[in-house]
């Protein structure tokens, strides 16, 4: 896996450390990423196969764990 820097401000950085203690900056950046890919794929479902909320979510959910399982 490939990585790069970048810059980030710093109060929602802090705030995102108080919400989720424990966790360092690059798994709390990268669990955003997922969601917002998880929430994009939703949408996508929705619009694409006009599909319900439900069918929408779970698509969602899937490609978020896809996202992971490539991860590692």
């Amino acid at each position: 896996m490939t990585t790069t820097s970048v810059q980030f401000d710093s109060d929602l950085l802090e705030k995102l450390r108080a919400r989720h203690p424990g966790k360092g900056d690059r798994a709390l950046l990268e669990d955003l990423a997922r969601v917002a890919l998880g929430f994009e794929a939703l949408h996508e479902s929705q619009r694409l196969n006009a599909v319900d909320e439900d069918e929408a979510l779970a698509q969602a959910v899937k490609a978020v764990r896809e996202i992971r399982a490539e991860r590692g």
